[in-house]
């Protein structure tokens, strides 16, 4: 995939980042909550995004 649709799907994940990270603050009080989420946020993002890089036909 070209670097616009990974950027904007970095960008995509700003949202669920920011509302989760409150949430999980609010519900557990802690960092330690907030960071667990943003990890498993990334490494879901990171999933996703080798994922459509592997499903790219080739354009030459």
């Amino acid at each position: 995939m070209n670097w616009a649709w990974r950027f904007g799907m970095l960008v995509l994940t700003g949202v669920p980042a920011i509302v989760g990270g409150g949430v999980f603050w609010a519900i557990f009080g802690k960092w330690t909550a907030v960071i667990i989420w943003e990890i498993v946020l990334l490494f879901i993002m990171s999933v996703l995004i080798s994922r459509g890089d592997k499903n790219q036909a080739a354009h030459h």
